[in-house]
C-alpha cells in the first residue's frame, strides 16, 4: 500500500514540477502524514539515517542550484523509501543521473537552451520508485 501511495504521489508531484517548476510545501506536508500512517499500519521501518544524510548534504545541493523543493522531496522520500545501504544509494544515484540527463536533453530540445530550470522531481521520484521496489 505504501508503494502504491509512492507511485501516486510521484506521478502527481512530477506532473506539477514539470508544469510549474515548483514543489509546494503543502504537497510535501500532506504526503508526510500519509506515508507515516501507511508505514505505521504496515510495520515498515523509517530510514532516519538516509533522511539525515540528505539533510546534511542539502546545503551543497542548494549551492549547486538544486531547488529547495527538490531537496525537501528527496529528504521526505529518503525517510520512507531509501535504506541506508551502499547498494541502494548507488542504484539511486545511477538512476537519478540517467533520468536527469534525459530531462536535461528534453529541456534543451524543447527550450533550445540549457539556461531554463529543469524539473528534477521526475528523476528523484523515478529513482526512489526503482529503489523501493
Amino acid at each position: 500500500m505504501v508503494y502504491l501511495a509512492l507511485i501516486g504521489f510521484s506521478l502527481y508531484i512530477s506532473y506539477i514540477d514539470l508544469k510549474s517548476h515548483r514543489i509546494s510545501n503543502r504537497s510535501l506536508a500532506l504526503a508526510f502524514p500519509l506515508f507515516l500512517t501507511l508505514a505505521y499500519v504496515q510495520g515498515q521501518s523509517l530510514y532516519l539515517k538516509s533522511a539525515l544524510l540528505c539533510a546534511a548534504i542539502s546545503p551543497l545541493l542548494i549551492k549547486a542550484k538544486i531547488g529547495a523543493g527538490d531537496v525537501k522531496l528527496l529528504i521526505l522520500l529518503a525517510l520512507f523509501f531509501l535504506p541506508n545501504t551502499l547498494l541502494i544509494w548507488s542504484d539511486f544515484l545511477s538512476l537519478f543521473s540517467t533520468i536527469s540527463v534525459a530531462l536535461i536533453l528534453h529541456t534543451g530540445l524543447k527550450e533550445r537552451t540549457l539556461q531554463s530550470s529543469i524539473a528534477l522531481a521526475p528523476a528523484i521520484c523515478g529513482a526512489v520508485i526503482w529503489c523501493a521496489s
